[in-house]
């Protein structure tokens, strides 16, 4: 089946009006330019340029960019049949990918976008074949039906996909058949493979997915890792990319029953860590091996922290130069941030965004003698401390105001903001 837009081809004007002219100068146009042109549309309007001329007629097939949009088969109106859409869509995609159609070994960027459907996993499993049957038509003979791999030819650079459903074959096809893939984007998948392994790979999101099983993560080009919202369940995972110099991880605090290590990360020089719905009193003693895990950062934001695990032993930051501690609980006669001035020693930055200073929010005046001696059991270290910035909207704030001033003395090139915010404010 060819696949080609419904219509009739327009009839060439003898009389050279001026949109006949503007679109004779644009078949003109080179094919590398086209091409640039055509990856702006989605994936039916690239086809549907077929009928526009005999110049158009086959340069869809050899489109660079591809991004397929279950979208583009919705229709309006009451009477929507969502599962004719969807067979529409599926036929479409179904013959797209067959190697007489486009050329997928040459793709940059392949996009595949699915809606939320009324049988999400059939339809996940069949979007999972589709991408499993590019990788595996990449460059081979159409005439041939069961064929090896041929990753030579397989040169996609960047990979998005949405709403699907994705497993330990997919990734398999990933690992072996993507040898020039750079950017991987995952977003509101349903994953149940353990490992993401590539030699290629320089950036790697996860947002919104769905992740029961995922145990390692090996990259030696990763450079930048974003795991952002969705559910994982961390019983062990081992990142292994030694290039990573930006981390953001942006999970339910529920995620971690077990160890979360970013300790084979040795190039990380920035890393923001999101704990959501932190109901513990304190930090899981795996919360805390991942804390002791980012000792090497430059910037680290944290937040949704609560108060330090006893008797554990705090690591030491020792290029960290900037630190955001946001949503975090300060309570326990500020444990925490008594441990980060002590071992960053490098530090000139601090910023508190909304934390909890007190643990009585109706008292507006702390004991500072208590809060002074338990501080004068460290070393104050960060002498380069240049700024502190105190973002709050509660009075308990008095209590952390009069513990920086008991301690000047031991920053002195210290300036100290603060930003009172009104009870709307986030």
């Amino acid at each position: 089946m060819e696949l080609e837009a419904i219509g009739k081809r327009p009839r060439a004007s003898s009389g050279g009006s001026s949109s006949s002219l503007a679109s004779d100068r644009l078949s003109s146009l080179p094919d590398c330019l086209i091409h640039h042109i055509m990856s702006f549309l989605k994936a039916r309007q690239v086809v549907q340029t077929c009928v526009l001329s005999t110049r158009w007629r086959h340069l869809w097939r050899s489109v660079p960019c591809l991004d397929i949009d279950q979208e583009e088969f919705k229709t309006a109106g009451p009477n929507r049949d969502e599962e004719k859409e969807w067979h529409d869509f599926a036929d479409f995609t179904d013959h797209l990918l067959i190697p007489n159609n486009i050329s997928i070994a040459h793709l940059d960027t392949f996009q595949l976008q699915l809606s939320v459907s009324k049988y999400p996993y059939d339809k996940d499993k069949q979007a999972a074949r589709w991408i499993r049957h590019g990788i595996k038509y990449s460059g081979q003979d159409p005439g041939i039906q069961c064929m090896k791999l041929n990753s030579a030819s397989w040169r996609l650079k960047r990979l998005h996909l949405s709403n699907l459903y994705l497993d330990d074959s997919f990734m398999n096809h990933i690992s072996s058949g993507c040898q020039y893939l750079e950017d991987l984007e995952l977003k509101s998948c349903n994953c149940s493979f353990h490992e993401i392994t590539s030699h290629t790979m320089k950036n790697l999101i996860l947002k919104g997915c769905q992740c029961y099983a995922l145990s390692v993560i090996t990259s030696p080009m990763l450079n930048s890792l974003i795991i952002n919202g969705g559910w994982f369940a961390f019983i062990s995972l081992r990142v292994i990319a030694p290039a990573v110099a930006y981390l953001l991880l942006d999970v339910s605090a529920y995620s971690f029953r077990g160890c979360v290590s970013f300790d084979e990360m040795s190039s990380l020089a920035e890393a923001s860590i999101f704990l959501r719905n932190c109901v513990r009193s304190e930090l899981s003693k795996d919360q805390f091996k991942l804390l002791c895990s980012l000792s090497n950062v430059t910037n680290l934001v944290l937040s949704g922290f609560q108060t330090m695990v006893i008797g554990e032993e705090f690591p030491e930051f020792q290029n960290l130069r900037t630190l955001l501690l946001e949503k975090c609980d300060l309570s326990d006669n500020f444990q925490m941030l008594g441990h980060f001035l002590q071992h960053s020693p490098n530090l000139e930055k601090l910023t508190l965004d909304h934390c909890k200073f007190s643990k009585d929010p109706k008292r507006k005046k702390g004991n500072v003698k208590s809060n002074k001696a338990y501080l004068n059991q460290f070393d104050v270290r960060c002498k380069n401390l240049k700024l502190t910035k105190i973002i709050y909207n509660d009075d308990d704030a008095q209590k952390l105001l009069n513990l920086l001033f008991s301690i000047s003395s031991d920053l002195p090139k210290n300036n100290i903001k603060f930003t009172k915010v009104g009870p709307g404010h986030p």
